[in-house]
């Protein structure tokens, strides 16, 4: 069992936080050399929910690091050979081949149908070869099975603008500023949904 510093305390509690609570705090309040282990735990906790909370605090580190871990909670959930699919599936994204990356990622969301990350990364596959219709209905699903899954509600921003589908765009994007504060591209894609709906 990890255990802190029995003199660990968080302003304003009054007494010790425990598990996650803990972690968490450490996290974004920590001493420097508190923060990565905490993460970590948090990590292997897959603690997505505290991690995407994390998303909110004003320390532009701890922003990028909470990002970080809460992709790292997703992307292992299948374990290591579904993670080493899914990296070649990107290294292939990074080389262009579009079409060997959508057969990646159908395999892995065929294979596992209730893991979010396969169905994101087919999403943004579909977006990139111009589908954005069926890339957005892949958003939802990823959005039904994690809520605070702040990249697939930009997605579904984004395919929603392509498809001027300007009230889902406007929610979308909303839905991801509320989750992920520091995202200004989803301030520029409310401003263009209000522009667009407020047109006669």
């Amino acid at each position: 069992m990890l255990r802190f510093n029995d003199e660990f305390i968080p302003p304003g509690a009054g007494a010790a936080l425990t598990g996650l609570d803990q972690l968490a705090w450490l996290f974004q309040h920590g001493r420097p050399t508190e923060k990565e282990p905490a993460l970590r735990r948090l990590i292997l906790a897959a603690a997505e929910s505290v991690l995407a909370a994390c998303l909110a605090a004003t320390d532009l580190a701890t922003v990028q690091l909470a990002a970080a871990g809460f992709w790292e909670c997703g992307l292992n959930e299948k374990g290591p050979e579904a993670r080493r699919r899914k990296d070649e599936g990107v290294e292939r994204l990074s080389a262009g081949d579009l079409a060997g990356v959508q057969k990646i990622f159908h395999g892995l969301s065929v294979k596992h149908p209730d893991w979010a990350e396969a169905i994101n990364k087919k999403a943004t596959v579909l977006y990139l070869r111009g589908r954005a219709g069926e890339s957005l209905a892949l958003c939802r699903r990823v959005v039904e099975m994690k809520p605070h899954h702040f990249g697939a509600w930009n997605g579904m921003a984004l395919c929603a603008v392509q498809l001027e589908y300007w009230h889902t765009a406007l929610d979308a994007a909303k839905r991801a500023l509320s989750l992920q504060p520091g995202a200004t591209v989803n301030l520029e894609t409310i401003r263009l949904a209000k522009s667009k709906l407020a047109a006669p």
